[in-house]
């Protein structure tokens, strides 16, 4: 029996001194005044300029977070122009990654992906229109598979 009282009043103290003093939080005082008070600032996690509003991250998305916003239309090449980009609702994001990982500017074209819930790595500047003048060897059955998620059709882009 006294072991078991001994537990619970180490317990009390160390979740006192916690509450009261702080202790043994990572967050400093700062932070958590801020985060009360909902003024936190969420990182940047999608490159709009970097993207080319196809969608496929908000088709690909298992929770239905990605929902595309409209934004002045760029004209990206001679057939398409950009119109929309993603916009993540963090309330309903599970960091799954298929949005990052389905990417084409990452998956095709092997650069930094222009979509990551949770804001890695430096930033970069990448010319987007160079980017996609690059000449890239893409398997007919990668493009099959992308153009069947996209919600236009990359293989006419592509072609023309």
């Amino acid at each position: 029996m006294r072991e078991y009282i001994e537990i619970v009043l180490t317990g009390i103290y160390e979740n006192l001194e916690r509450i009261l003093l702080g202790s043994g939080c990572v967050t400093d005082k700062e932070m958590r005044k801020k985060i009360l008070e909902g003024k936190i600032e969420l990182p940047k996690s999608v490159l709009e300029e970097l993207c080319i509003g196809c969608e496929g991250c908000a088709n690909v998305c298992p929770t239905k977070a990605i929902e595309m916003v409209k934004v002045e239309p760029v004209k990206i090449t001679e057939n398409y122009v950009k119109d929309k980009v993603p916009k993540i609702n963090y309330e309903k994001c599970v960091y799954c990654f298929y949005c990052h990982d389905f990417c084409p500017v990452f998956s095709v074209f092997a650069e930094l992906s222009p979509i990551h819930p949770r804001d890695v790595g430096e930033k970069i500047e990448i010319d987007l229109k160079k980017l996609l003048e690059k000449k890239v060897d893409i398997p007919e059955e990668q493009l099959l598979r992308i153009s069947s998620i996209l919600s236009i059709n990359l293989k006419k882009i592509i072609n023309k």
